[in-house]
């Protein structure tokens, strides 16, 4: 069965090298979302935030993400979407109240098993945001209540946040990671998971998508046919008797502390041997694409054709 594969990317908004709280710019806010052939558009804090209508092959996904994209485009106007994943905003644009409110609820560690509150404190006191990129993945294998979910949120961090550290080559990453995008970071959802662990940079071209979507529905299948099992293990008497349920989960392949560390740190240097383990497990073709996108710079508007 096919991953149903969505997202609810945030941008920045830019005009003339500068940057524009959404609010005002985007009408519809979180509560109040504006539809348009099936994706919501919304501005939260300073961001403008849309959801893409999911979709389930490549190619619906693509046209999914191109659709929401250029609407988005021509709605923002004379404005522009900018993918960045971090930045101090001028104070003129934090004045509404709206620009010092956290939107979002707590989310959950799969490392630590338990609920992260959001960064509350930073967003009301200082004039740093962020921008993420989180993946919606649906599929019944990850919307039980086993143990699949917390496994398919280790695996995406092996199989998607280890590469990102060599894909991704925003500065702005690592200042992010110590508010938002902490390796393990998910939540459940009716239809699957949402996994919050990336920023915004694989938004910036078809390619970029592709390949998310792709890692994603390798992903799914790497647990459906058993083969996870290589890599992690669980154990449900341990998970229901210790007081520690991450003790429950054994890695046989690689250090998780060490891959937790290299990501929050943004420091590729630490996870070498992760990036050579995801490559080597991965499809061809998605292992092979990874140096493509390592060297590539797109263009957001050029890519998805918004202009």
């Amino acid at each position: 069965m096919k991953i149903s594969f969505g997202s609810d990317p945030e941008f920045m908004v830019v005009r003339d090298n500068q940057y524009y709280s959404a609010i005002g710019i985007v009408q519809g806010d979180a509560e109040n979302r504006i539809t348009v052939s099936g994706h919501q558009f919304y501005y939260d804090n300073v961001m403008a935030e849309c959801a893409v209508k999911p979709a389930k092959t490549r190619s619906c996904v693509l046209k999914s993400f191109r659709e929401c994209f250029q609407i988005y485009a021509r709605m923002v106007q004379p404005f522009r979407l900018h993918v960045q994943a971090s930045q101090e905003y001028p104070e003129e644009q934090l004045i509404h109240p709206d620009a010092r409110k956290v939107g979002c609820a707590p989310d959950s560690c799969a490392y630590e098993m338990e609920l992260k509150e959001p960064p509350v404190a930073i967003i009301e006191q200082t004039s740093f945001r962020s921008c993420g990129g989180h993946v919606h993945i649906g599929h019944p294998l990850l919307a039980g209540d086993g143990p699949e979910p917390w496994l398919a949120v280790y695996l995406l961090d092996l199989f998607i946040a280890v590469p990102s550290l060599w894909i991704d080559r925003d500065v702005s990453s690592g200042p992010r990671r110590t508010l938002y995008g902490q390796a393990g970071r998910y939540r459940t959802k009716d239809y699957g998971i949402e996994y919050r662990s990336l920023g915004n940079f694989w938004l910036k071209s078809p390619r970029l998508v592709a390949w998310v979507y792709g890692v994603c529905d390798f992903v799914v299948s790497f647990i459906e046919d058993g083969r996870a099992s290589s890599v992690w293990t669980f154990d449900p008497e341990v998970f229901f008797e210790s007081e520690k349920r991450s003790d429950a989960w054994t890695c046989h392949l690689y250090d998780p502390h060490r891959l937790r560390v290299g990501i929050d740190s943004n420091k590729p240097d630490l996870v070498a041997e992760h990036y050579d383990l995801a490559r080597s497990l991965l499809p061809r073709n998605l292992s092979a694409e990874i140096d493509f996108l390592v060297e590539d710079k797109p263009d957001l508007y050029e890519s998805w054709q918004l202009s």
